[in-house]
């Protein structure tokens, strides 16, 4: 099986595995959105905030340095493995710590009982098995699908049961509790290696991981600040809004996005050894990424009024602008997720800290400006310091691999044009679609807005495919993928030539 197969498969396996997290996601904010109360999400999303500080500062992603090594031994599994024992500890401990001053910052005593909570499923997280990792690494995605969905649905059917036992956040905690003893227990059971302790190989890991963990402290500073200003200022009622508001909003470009990475990182490891190889390996990942998930972006910013009011509830309602705001801000997510997977893959992990650095000064002002202003003010600070970020990423990317303005626009003219072109056409039926009245309009309202957006893309997308001669890209990738997963389609003529 040739590695375009293996990456082809392996997008498959992680966009069904999305569709289906995603869908239970879906169920569970719906479900717990009336079960449940605001400040509820909004208590728990206090500890998130402050754990995931502590969270960036001891997580090293050491998997990412064993996949991108091109034939890891045992010791580097042993001392993966070990370390991450280690940073689960110490950020457990740290976590236990930081429970009363974070009470005591948000004026939430309960707080106390949630943070610890939250320690316990992390210290737990750390002993999963480190051999988890080869199905990654060997593009065997079938077998990751099977164990990310296991633990995905322990979780969510645990956290719902108790969700209609308690009515309460508690709901929340034990579900997530739960879920980490499961999937430290499926990893055993999938993987047949054994690690052992050892950090034979630390210095090797951490030489890769470090700069990864302070990407990952900036990438705090740049999401979790946010959360720490609502929390602040707005109570846990207002950052219970803007925690939902922002996972609805994020949803097309962490979960459309993030699998597809998660299948060609490996494949992105292997072609650094040749930059024009991964040059176009980006580009045309770029290209396929624009073709699913810009649209999915820019259509939920068009629909948000009544999603919001389908999906969450009337009392959701203040969420609407937020998710508007945050839907365009995950359009920058998505034309440069594939710039760090290009870091990682040449081993230049201190590029993206310094593109953190940036990002970070420009937020820090624009929250002070208009974090007055709410959950909305927030959302249009990130939306701002996004698009400013755009510039040093691209700026490195034509450094590294020569990559210009024109690759850029061979790879995105025809979703973004497509996606200006169902813009409008949502927009113009927005109106009349709202003249409709009775039981369940809302609803009715949402499913003609959708219908009318995937229709009017799927054609536009087709008119410029045609009108551009039929060229090999996205979209006859998109079709494969869509035969793969079928497996019963036959090859279009135009894809058969394109293999030969």
């Amino acid at each position: 099986m040739t590695a375009a197969t293996k990456v082809s498969k392996g997008a498959a396996w992680m966009i069904l595995f999305k569709g289906v997290e995603r869908s239970l996601s879906l169920v569970s904010v719906v479900v717990l959105a009336r079960l449940l109360v605001p400040a509820d999400f909004g208590l728990v999303a206090m500890a998130v905030s402050v754990i995931a500080l502590v969270e960036i500062v001891s997580t090293f992603n050491f998997e990412l340095a064993i996949i991108q090594r091109s034939n890891p031994t045992r010791e580097y599994y042993d001392s993966a493995w070990t370390m991450n024992i280690l940073a689960g500890t110490g950020g457990a401990l740290l976590t236990a710590a930081a429970a009363w001053p974070a009470s005591v910052f948000y004026s939430e005593p309960r707080l106390i009982g949630v943070m610890l909570i939250l320690a316990g499923a992390w210290f737990i997280q750390g002993f999963e098995n480190i051999g988890t990792v080869n199905f990654r690494r060997e593009m065997n995605f079938s077998r990751e699908f099977h164990f990310l969905f296991a633990k995905k649905l322990s979780g969510f059917i645990v956290t719902l049961a108790l969700a209609f036992a308690l009515r309460s956040y508690w709901a929340l905690l034990l579900g997530t509790l739960f879920g980490r003893v499961f999937g430290v227990a499926l990893s055993y059971a999938l993987q047949p290696f054994r690690p052992r302790l050892s950090l034979e190989k630390r210095r090797d890991l951490m030489s890769f991981s470090g700069w990864i963990m302070a990407n990952g402290l900036l990438y705090f500073l740049t999401t979790r600040l946010s959360h720490l200003v609502i929390g602040r200022l707005h109570g846990a009622g207002g950052l219970g809004l803007y925690t939902v508001a922002s996972e609805l909003a994020n949803a097309p470009s962490t979960e459309l996005v993030a699998p597809i990475n998660r299948a060609v990182f490996p494949a992105f490891a292997r072609m650094a050894e040749g930059s024009g190889r991964l040059k176009e390996g980006l580009v045309q990942t770029l290209a396929v990424l624009g073709l699913i998930a810009l649209p999915a972006c820019i259509g939920l910013a068009a629909v948000a009024e009544p999603l919001v009011h389908v999906v969450l509830g009337e009392r959701w309602a203040g969420a609407t602008p937020v998710v508007t705001v945050l839907a365009f801000a995950g359009v920058t997510q998505v034309v440069t997720s594939t710039n760090y997977l290009a870091y990682l893959a040449l081993a230049k992990t201190y590029i993206p800290p310094i593109i953190g650095v940036i990002q970070t000064l420009a937020l820090i002002p624009l929250l002070f400006a208009l974090g007055g202003n709410g959950a909305v003010g927030v959302a249009q600070a990130q939306l701002i310091s996004s698009v400013i970020m755009l510039v040093p990423s691209f700026y490195f990317m034509r450094r590294l691999l020569d990559i210009h303005a024109s690759d850029l626009l061979r790879a995105l003219w025809r979703p973004t044009m497509a996606c200006a072109g169902m813009w409008y056409a949502v927009t113009t039926m927005a109106e009349p679609v709202a003249a409709l009245t009775g039981d369940g309009a809302i609803a009715l309202q949402l499913l003609l807005l959708v219908l009318v957006g995937v229709v009017s893309y799927v054609a536009c997308v087709a008119l410029l495919w045609l009108l551009s001669g039929r060229p090999g890209g996205a979209e006859l990738y998109i079709l494969d993928m869509l035969r793969r997963v079928a497996g019963k389609l036959p090859l279009l003529p135009a894809q058969a030539a394109q293999r030969k």
